[in-house]
């Protein structure tokens, strides 16, 4: 593929490599360097918001098979049948696991607006 910026607009068009198309080219069109090519089809990722991460969590919380939450509502059945050690271990696990999920989505980095 060619790829071709609009002067004013700043707008990519993508015309045939084998010159098929370049009738189709016009003069508000330039040719794109191969690192502007390589720059439009890989843009860079924008880091996740804070709402993205929070949903992130929540799930990675309530997962069933490694989430935090099945300990804890382990931690609840066994506090009802009165397994206080069980009850203890199973909600030492979840906070564990808690403080694991936070680790892996960390909240972004925001600068101080002094």
């Amino acid at each position: 593929m060619k790829y071709c910026r609009h002067k004013k607009t700043g707008e990519v068009f993508a015309f045939a490599a084998d010159g098929s198309d370049d009738e189709c080219i016009g003069k508000e069109l330039v040719p794109m360097s191969a690192a502007e090519v390589f720059d439009h089809l890989n843009p860079a990722l924008l880091p996740p918001t804070i709402e993205q991460i929070e949903a992130l969590r929540l799930r990675a919380y309530a997962d069933p098979l490694i989430g935090s939450d099945r300990y804890f509502s382990e931690a609840s059945r066994e506090a009802l049948l009165g397994n206080t050690e069980a009850s203890e271990a199973a909600k030492q696990r979840g906070l564990d696991r808690f403080a694991e999920i936070q680790r892996a989505f960390p909240w972004p980095y925001v600068k101080d607006a002094a």
